[in-house]
């Protein structure tokens, strides 16, 4: 029996199923569904499309807010500079002060679109005018008629005036003024006339409202203050915009001019158009308009600012809001189940509340990579940079674009060998996980010289996978030249008390030595031969004690000498002194020193320390197999110029700004202390004189001459 019933069934279902009907029912109810679908697409979508226009003309409103808050700011500013100089004047400022304090306004006020600025006598002579070229200055009775100010003396505009002249610009202007004291002499104006439409130029000209809108502004008139039409400026918009196009009505935009702007309400709109910045047809446009809401206009004036632009500018939104509401009505229409479109509709809203979220997050990120100012860096497993970020481009100079899919190669100086730096890193890296201080020397992109500080750790998958690692560098360059700079300093300190000793230990034999001299020298006849040595024994025993005293001067200040240095005698001492070495070294040395030198300041003992210290330089700079080495001295306009040339090796392009460094040295250790040419330079300095040098080094230049030029300059002594 169940069975019966059962294949019953299953006929009848078969039979349903067969029918022509079900499938012709099928498909209209499938068409009303899709009809339904795409009736409620288009219902959103111009929903849509009017909260875009609505937000698009909130927008628009919020800058011409903006406008119309600078426009008051600036002529609060005026009124303000205005009522400084009338405090001024109050406290009878002299006349030369008043010219300078009105010069001082009238510049920080044109900007703002003050053209002229005056005071009237109560005589009714201009006692003070400033204007600008193409201004001629306003006549006294229109001063006087046009000048506004209530029982407070608070200042009021004036009604605005048209200025078209054929020679310049139309200007739309207006005045502002105030009562003055002139002490004894009475009572005065002091005014100032505005180019309004510059004014309102000045802070709307940059105001940009989607990708073509612009501003323009009214009075309570109709006529036009601002607009990208200089055409209309100074002329009745009304009759402008029927002029421009006789056969067009412009009935929406007159009323909200009317109704609305010239009222001084504020708020947003639409209207008909048929041009838009050179484009011609027509067009549906939004504005949003504000008042200049200031207390400097007086009671019925009206300024209207207004930004516009073409529906056009979101039309193009709204094409794409309604493009995902079709994709998303046909997802929905495809799956024809409740359960379905349940699941769609929690899916589409929980990603697109992750896409925000991550959106935040990677905002927050990239923040904090393009604001920091140390280098945040992300190398892959090929240590090519992936991520770049500002702090980055300010250490080592190179862009994001210059940097990605690059290794480190190029920021590691020439004197390192780079691979075995970056596998050296790496591999401390991969072992401990993460470095963390590794101070290192790099190179920017200019060829400074940078030390750094590198930390940086591995960066895994959700996988445990190392996909890379991030490294976060600081330069310290600043840093370790201070620490360098302390550690040199504590070096002079030191070289301070040990020359205390020293001097202690060596003034007690050169002592001994010159008072034997001296004893000596009483035994043999002056011009003899021993007595000529004995006295060279002499000058040079008090040159060494002379260095002693320098050596104690360098750790302490010292008043200069002021003695007069002969510059012929203290060259020909030096060169008696230092000839029988230049000959063991094969050095051929050429002099060219004038009879008629004039003497210069200073002290011969420095001087001539000056000049053992050049040779000795030079001497050492000088191959083993001999080479050149000429002294020469010269007048030159009031300066005595005497340079120490050799054809050494030369100084590199590379250490030449540090040879005047203290203890900056490239002897070995042990052969020179770094001193020698740090002490001539100050001894020059000390007597105003300069030493300047000029060297073509073997190593920077291997196929020129080479060697270097030291040359000092000392100052002649003035005749009395």
């Amino acid at each position: 029996m169940t069975e019966k019933k059962s294949g019953k069934f299953r006929c009848l279902m078969r039979s349903i199923i067969d029918s022509p009907y079900v499938v012709a029912i099928g498909s209209i109810l499938f068409f009303i569904l899709i009809g339904f679908a795409m009736y409620l697409v288009y219902k959103d979508a111009v929903v849509m499309r009017d909260v875009i226009r609505d937000d698009f003309n909130q927008q628009q409103l919020i800058l011409a807010r903006q406008a119309a808050g600078q426009i008051d700011a600036y002529l609060q500013d005026i009124e303000k500079e205005i009522e400084l100089l009338k405090r001024l004047l109050d406290d009878e400022l002299e006349e030369r002060m008043l010219d300078e304090a009105l010069s001082a306004i009238f510049e920080r006020t044109l900007p703002k679109g003050l053209i002229e600025i005056g005071l009237i006598g109560p005589e009714n002579t201009v006692l003070v005018n400033l204007h600008i070229d193409e201004v001629e200055p306003a006549d006294i009775e229109r001063i006087r008629r046009n000048c506004k100010w209530n029982a407070e003396n608070e200042m009021k505009l004036s009604a605005l005036r048209v200025e078209d002249m054929p020679t310049v610009s139309k200007k739309v202007v207006s005045m502002i003024c105030t009562p003055v004291s002139l002490g004894g002499d009475g009572e005065g104006i002091l005014y100032a006339q505005l180019d309004v439409s510059r004014l309102a130029e000045t802070v709307m000209k940059d105001i940009k409202s989607g990708k073509t809108g612009y501003s323009w502004a009214i009075d309570e008139t109709g006529m036009t203050l601002c607009h990208q039409d200089r055409d209309f400026i100074g002329v009745n918009a009304f009759m402008a915009r029927q002029k421009k196009l006789p056969l067009v009505s412009f009935k929406k935009i007159n009323q909200i001019m009317k109704e609305r702007m010239m009222q001084g309400e504020e708020g947003t709109s639409f209207y008909e158009s048929w041009w838009h910045r050179g484009l011609e047809g027509h067009m549906t446009k939004l504005i949003a308009f504000s008042p200049v809401k200031s207390r400097c206009l007086p009671t019925g004036m009206v300024w209207s600012i207004a930004v516009c632009a073409p529906v056009s500018e979101v039309a193009e939104e709204v094409e794409k809001v309604y493009t995902r509401y079709m994709e998303a009505e046909a997802a929905i229409i495809a799956g024809m189940f409740l359960f379905g479109l349940l699941v769609i509709f929690y899916r589409r809203r929980t990603s697109l509340a992750l896409k925000v979220r991550v959106s935040e997050q990677e905002e927050f990120i990239s923040s904090i990579l393009q604001n920091s100012v140390d280098a945040i860096i992300f190398i892959d497993n090929f240590n090519r940079v992936q991520i770049w970020n500002k702090g980055a481009e300010m250490i080592f100079g190179y862009t994001a674009k210059e940097m990605l899919g690059q290794t480190f190669h190029r920021l590691i100086p020439s004197e390192i060998n780079p691979d075995q730096e970056l596998d050296r890193i790496r591999a401390k890296v991969e072992e401990q996980g993460y470095i963390k201080n590794y101070v290192a020397k790099r190179m920017a992109k200019d060829g400074r010289s940078l030390s750094v500080d590198i930390s940086r750790s591995l960066i895994r998958s959700k996988d445990d996978n190392i996909i890379g690692s991030a490294a976060i560098i600081r330069d310290i360059t600043e840093k370790m030249e201070m620490e360098g700079r302390i550690y040199n300093t504590e070096k002079l300190a030191s070289i301070g008390n040990l020359a205390a000793g020293v001097a202690h230990e060596i003034n007690n034999p050169l002592a001994i030595i010159l008072g034997f001299t001296d004893l000596l020298l009483e035994n043999f006849e002056p011009g003899s031969p021993t007595f000529e040595d004995l006295k060279l024994i002499e000058e040079n025993a008090n040159n060494a004690k002379k260095i002693v005293e320098n050596l104690l001067g360098f750790a302490r200040i010292t008043e200069g000498l002021e003695d007069v240095v002969d510059i012929k005698h203290s060259l020909e001492t030096v060169l008696r002194i230092v000839n029988n070495t230049l000959m063991t070294k094969k050095i051929k040395i050429e002099v060219e020193i004038p009879n008629d030198l004039p003497s210069v300041k200073g002290d011969s003992r420095e001087f001539q320390q000056v000049i053992f210290n050049l040779i000795n330089n030079s001497v050492a700079a000088i191959a083993k197999e001999g080479g050149d080495l000429k002294i020469a001295a010269a007048l030159d306009d009031g300066w005595v110029n005497v340079s120490v040339k050799d054809s050494g090796s030369g100084i590199p392009d590379k250490i030449k700004s540090h040879i005047f460094d203290p203890f900056f040295t490239t002897k070995k250790v042990g052969e020179g202390t770094g001193l020698g040419l740090s002490l001539c330079y100050g001894i020059v300095k000390k007597y105003g004189g300069k030493m300047s040098f000029t060297s073509v080094s073997a190593e920077d230049h291997p196929n020129e001459p080479s060697g270097s030029i030291f040359t000092v300059s000392l100052p002649v002594i003035a005749e009395e």
